[in-house]
């Protein structure tokens, strides 16, 4: 069973519009150092519906190079087609990966023993324990709770889920599922919900954010794991602050997380593939000033970034500059 705090990992692209591995390398160095228990490749923060199976082949690559041995490697591995699905698991499996993921089947809504089929044939392609990434905004539906019980129940290669919902009661309905398999894992999609699940018998949390401000999921850990729920809420509230400050500019968190990165010295470009878009440099600008304002957050970014500018007088809650 894994058990911890894991990042969903941004691609760099280069100005030409290439995957940039060596900033991905050093994105990956600054996490592990960071003490993060996995990496996430090729989710939504990926943009990973840009990524065509060689440049995914190179991440997984960098990866497990990387941090294979230190942090687990999570390898996405979902396409629309079927087929397309299983040779990404199969060069996953063969790099050396230690999960792949996806998402349930796309456009076409499928029923619980096709998604059983489908995340059977995914581990048995790439020899590897597989993760249902279950993201209804996204996909277009949800998988419930009974059916996910049921999976798990029918098959131990499927070995957890991510969900990514805002919904405190199906988190708790899904930690029952521990109750008829005690090793399915069970984690939430933000950092914000990581003490919830820890409290009532999840397992860690999968963030975006945390290619930022990794150390705000590691403090909330370490802190529950030796017993100090004082700092444990405390650093949640920060997450929660940091969260409204880089959600205000209203754009998906990969162009955000770039963008801050790199107004924060970072050695890696701003750029996302369409349909996304990059930030205004003056709104990227606000947001990591007023993460600067907080000495607490500051403390908890990538270990290859610091606020290196004099804190402004931004509101916390604003996206524009005075």
């Amino acid at each position: 069973m894994f058990k911890g705090v894991v990042v969903a990992t941004i691609t760099p692209f280069t100005h030409g519009g290439k995957v940039d591995l060596e900033a991905f390398r050093w994105l990956l160095e600054g996490l592990g150092k960071a003490g993060v228990h996995g990496v996430w490749v090729g989710g939504t923060t990926g943009e990973w519906t840009s990524l065509a199976l060689g440049e995914l082949e190179r991440l997984y690559r960098v990866a497990v190079e990387t941090l294979g041995g230190k942090a687990a490697v999570f390898a996405g591995v979902g396409a629309l087609g079927w087929e397309e699905s299983l040779k990404r698991a199969r060069v996953a499996g063969d790099l050396g990966v230690d999960y792949v993921f996806s998402t349930p089947l796309l456009y076409y809504k499928a029923d619980r023993e096709r998604l059983l089929e489908y995340y059977q044939g995914l581990a048995k392609a790439s020899g590897r324990p597989v993760f249902v990434y279950n993201i209804p905004s996204h996909v277009g539906y949800g998988i419930g709770v009974g059916d996910l019980a049921w999976m798990a129940i029918e098959s131990s290669e499927i070995a957890g889920v991510k969900a990514t919902v805002n919904d405190y009661t199906y988190l708790g309905e899904l930690v029952s599922i521990k109750e008829v398999r005690r090793d399915f894992s069970i984690m939430p999609g933000t950092e914000e919900l990581l003490l919830h699940t820890l409290a009532i018998g999840g397992d860690g949390a999968v963030s975006a954010l945390a290619n930022l401000l990794p150390r705000l999921l590691t403090t909330i850990w370490e802190a529950v794991e030796r017993g100090d729920l004082r700092q444990a809420l405390v650093t949640t509230r920060q997450s929660s602050e940091a969260r409204r400050i880089l959600s205000r500019s209203g754009v998906p968190m990969a162009s955000s997380i770039k963008g801050v990165l790199h107004a924060l010295g970072a050695p890696l470009e701003p750029h996302v593939r369409r349909p996304l878009y990059p930030l205004p440099s003056e709104t990227v600008e606000a947001i990591a000033e007023n993460l600067c304002r907080s000495e607490d957050l500051a403390r908890l970014l990538h270990p290859g970034i610091q606020c290196i500018t004099p804190p402004s007088q931004v509101d916390p809650t604003s996206t524009k500059t005075r």
